[in-house]
């Protein structure tokens, strides 16, 4: 052969090889996405156990665990209104083995909670909506408070001393609270805990008055007599507390009164991940029987479009929204 055209044969090889490692490793990566999960996934829930965020997220783990074929495990990161395991995810990595329960607080954390270092809006990807839950205000079995007028009348009767106890500086509870006493024109103490569960137990210790907390993780305790429901923070009656007036029946706003769930991501996932994990909370919640559940606990599945993009706009409204509240309500992050 002309020793010109072995060389130019020899380049063509030697040039023709170079691209086989890159796109080499390239099958090998969109293989991993396609095949995903292949271990088990962590779901990390911003408040304890015992609350709305904790039954959701154990029905959810428990029917994505069957769907996807990999184990869905808990865990708890408290704080901060969910906020501090909010920026644990952020900063995990963006596999898909590391998810969040994303809830109404953290569309206000830069306000409430501006020294834990991420941006919920940029650090996240959304996967997918799981419900919206109502509110009720509720009062320990023993208090002469029966309705609202009856609570405005002790409000004003005692103003300062009665108090209302909530899941977290910042949580919808909070806020609502803020918003009842605004709207009612009345004094009422409020104090913060690590979670609606915790508030709970000394609500029916007497240590609070009254407790503004979501419906699933108090409906046991309705239905035990432990606890009475005063009125349901909502413009209209809800289903599973039919005989519970709504806040708008007294002519005091409603419309806030509400908050949701949705599953996040690191920024970064793959594509093909998200749209795994989206098709997956899709199909969970399409389950006959998961919905029955959600149905009797008091969860509403999404009325809404539930891909991650439809989760995005949703998230930009509630930022939006909920910053402006919290201007008309002059609240501030906690000092």
């Amino acid at each position: 052969m002309n020793p010109g055209i072995r060389k130019l044969a020899a380049l063509l090889l030697a040039g023709s090889s170079v691209p086989a490692v890159p796109l080499s490793a390239a099958a090998a990566a969109a293989s991993a996405e396609l095949d995903y999960p292949q271990r088990p996934i962590t779901l990390v829930v911003g408040f304890p156990p015992g609350g709305a965020s904790d039954l959701i997220a154990r029905h959810m783990a428990a029917y994505m665990t069957e769907d996807l074929g990999q184990k869905v495990v808990i865990e708890y990161r408290t704080g901060a209104a969910s906020n501090i395991a909010a920026a644990a995810v952020a900063r995990a990595a963006p596999d898909g083995y590391t998810l969040f329960l994303a809830a109404r607080p953290n569309t206000t954390h830069k306000i409430m909670y501006p020294g834990i270092d991420y941006d919920f809006v940029e650090d996240m990807a959304p996967v997918g909506m799981l419900a919206t839950v109502p509110l009720v205000m509720v009062v320990d079995r023993q208090s002469r408070v029966n309705d609202v007028p009856g609570l405005i009348a002790a409000a004003k009767a005692h103003p300062g001393k009665l108090v209302c106890g909530s899941a977290g500086i910042g949580t919808t509870e909070h806020l609502l609270c803020e918003v009842f006493k605004k709207s009612a024109g009345v004094d009422i103490a409020h104090v913060a805990y690590r979670g609606s569960a915790p508030a709970l137990v000394d609500l029916m210790a007497g240590r609070t008055n009254i407790q503004i907390t979501l419906v699933p993780g108090v409906l046991a305790q309705i239905k035990s007599g432990a606890v009475k429901p005063v009125v349901v923070m909502a413009s209209g009656r809800i289903a599973a507390l039919p005989d519970v007036p709504a806040i708008e029946e007294y002519g005091l706003p409603g419309k806030e009164g509400g908050t949701w769930y949705a599953l996040v991501a690191p920024r970064g996932t793959p594509p093909a991940v998200i749209a795994r994990l989206n098709g997956s909370v899709n199909t969970v919640l399409g389950n006959p029987t998961l919905i029955r559940v959600m149905e009797d606990l008091a969860f509403s599945l999404p009325q809404r479009g539930n891909t991650p993009e439809d989760v995005r706009l949703f998230i930009a409204e509630e930022i939006a929204r909920w910053t402006a509240v919290l201007h008309d309500l002059h609240i501030e992050a906690p000092r």
